[in-house]
């Protein structure tokens, strides 16, 4: 049986993994910071997994809607940044935090910024990727050259990243 996190009321393989949101180096540091779920090592990949039950559609053309979508969007990119920023401080000593022993990562490894959104439609899953790109910052892109994915709830079962309970 895997290790469970449970997020969002779906339940995430997390063999391999670091429970940023819940360590003490997250949690401590107070108002400012954000961070995703957590951190797992996938084959020669680091996931940073941010889990959500709904998200604005992005079909919506209401003011409100597109308010709320573009906060959404902002606030993603703000926890893919500053749990990055966390982990690393983690690995590079700057910060300490005990990272699971059982947390093992290649020499090199591919970063990986994956948003689960439970009860999403999975057209709506693209709009939101596309948005992520062009908001999250250009240095980021250039130097740290993640892969982003959004995807439903279908999809994150389909990749043994969620398991039923």
């Amino acid at each position: 049986m895997p290790n469970i996190i449970t997020e969002s009321g779906m339940n995430f393989v997390a063999d391999n993994a670091f429970h940023i949101e819940k360590s003490l180096l997250y949690t401590n540091l107070g108002d400012g910071v954000r961070s995703v779920e957590f951190v797992r090592g996938k084959a020669n990949n680091l996931l940073f997994i941010e889990a959500k039950t709904t998200f604005p559609s992005p079909d919506n053309p209401s003011t409100e809607n597109f308010v709320k979508f573009q906060t959404q969007i902002d606030e993603i990119c703000d926890k893919f940044i500053h749990s990055l920023n966390l982990f690393s401080s983690v690995k590079i000593g700057v910060a300490e935090d005990e990272l699971s022993n059982d947390l093992i990562l290649p020499e090199k490894i591919s970063l990986v910024f994956i948003l689960v959104i439970k009860n999403h439609e999975f057209k709506w899953c693209k709009p939101i990727r596309e948005k992520l790109m062009t908001t999250l910052p250009l240095y980021l892109k250039k130097i740290w050259k993640p892969e982003i994915y959004v995807i439903n709830k279908d999809v994150a079962a389909k990749y043994s990243l969620t398991v039923n309970p």
